[in-house]
């Protein structure tokens, strides 16, 4: 049977195949990118409260108005972007989701997108199944995964049509300050290019408060979730916006053929995601995760020859082991009985390191791993 060529060229999602691995009874499994939190119940109870009364048909393509006003009043009141309405909001069905539309609704066969490298594991795949080109912004271990003015240089000289930028950043948990982000957006003013924020882990900002690119830069399309913030992971919720009306009508297109909706009760539950009870809760969970990115890096320190810079944000360290094979390091690690991710699958900049996520384990569970990364490193 003949498939695609786009399809064919594919590869399966490193995150999710290490996280099947590492689900085994007695593996530490530091793999998965959720808190191990539960949602907050006064969230949970909206969305029974919404079976009960029988919403649970379907729903405008972009969202119910009332999440996509809530959302917006958001965006506008705590991000700082003007132009945004409910009628520029789309809600999907996961971030991930919203992510896909968007590259179908931007990228047509030929066209450059600039990625950090390393970056999370699916922008690759959705640039290449849209039959664009990946330029690649390379990163280091030693300076943080931040972006410096080698990366800037190579954004000026890209060529692309579209850029993203993810802060707090999935794999690394580096946090990307407003100075950067603002020669960012001052270089895709002058290149006329699209910036693409991905700001899921934005609750997740430690040390500094996150500024979102759309406050001053129109094409700029926002991307957030309730995934991360609320823990809701399995819920499958997030939403796009920009003050764009043809971009946001374009990605509502693409969404019509794929979703037809969110899930509707789903929604009407995330209507919860903005009382105070449920952001009392996020805060809490980001609290608890500063105090283990601080316990891990600790530990860390504690291993010779490990370069980890403290990330600033969401609830992973991206530690590079030298020049090791980060595959077989992850493998081996699997055998003593810990979950981790291979950094290569996120970018050649990710060769030597490894993923993991502080966000799926207590402190306890934490402080084991760490002792055998330890000691297999040791024995490498």
């Amino acid at each position: 049977m003949d498939l695609s060529e786009r399809v064919s060229g594919l590869s399966g999602s490193a995150t999710f195949k290490y996280a099947g691995l590492a689900g085994k009874p007695g593996v530490i499994n530091l793999t998965v990118g959720r808190p191990n939190y539960d949602t907050p119940k006064v969230i949970k109870e909206a969305a029974k409260r919404a079976l009960d009364e029988g919403r649970v048909h379907y729903t405008p393509t972009k969202g119910i108005p009332e999440l996509r006003g809530k959302i917006a009043e958001k965006l506008t009141s705590e991000n700082g972007i003007p132009g945004i309405d409910a009628d520029r909001v789309v809600v999907s069905g996961g971030a991930k989701s919203v992510l896909y539309y968007i590259f179908t609704a931007l990228v047509d066969d030929g066209d450059v997108v600039a990625l950090p490298d390393p970056s999370w594991v699916s922008y690759e795949s959705m640039v290449a199944l849209m039959g664009g080109k990946v330029s690649w912004l390379k990163l280091y271990p030693e300076k943080g995964f931040v972006p410096d003015e080698e990366y800037l240089s190579a954004l000026e000289n890209s060529k692309a049509k579209v850029t993203l930028v993810n802060s707090p950043n999935n794999p690394t948990g580096a946090f990307y300050s407003k100075k950067i982000l603002k020669k960012v957006v001052d270089i895709c003013e002058r290149k006329g290019m699209w910036l693409i924020s991905d700001e899921v882990y934005e609750v997740f900002s430690f040390d500094e408060k996150p500024y979102s690119p759309g406050q001053d830069y129109e094409n700029t399309i926002t991307v957030n979730a309730f995934s991360k913030t609320f823990s809701m992971t399995g819920w499958r919720l997030g939403y796009a916006a920009s003050p764009r009306k043809e971009v946001v009508a374009a990605i509502l297109n693409v969404q019509e053929q794929c979703l037809s909706c969110p899930t509707s009760f789903a929604q009407y539950g995330a209507l919860a995601c903005f009382t105070e009870e449920a952001r009392a809760e996020s805060r809490r969970m980001a609290e608890d995760f500063k105090a283990r990115r601080d316990f891990c890096m600790k530990k860390i320190s504690g291993i010779p020859n490990v370069v980890c810079k403290k990330p600033g944000g969401a609830f992973y360290l991206f530690p590079y082991f030298g020049e090791v094979d980060d595959v077989k390091l992850a493998d081996r690690l699997l055998e003593k009985g810990v979950g981790t991710i291979p950094g290569s699958p996120f970018g050649a900049q990710g060769r030597g390191c490894l993923r993991l996520s502080y966000g799926s384990a207590n402190v306890e569970q934490l402080d084991k791993a760490f002792n055998v990364i330890r000691g297999v490193v040791s024995d490498e």
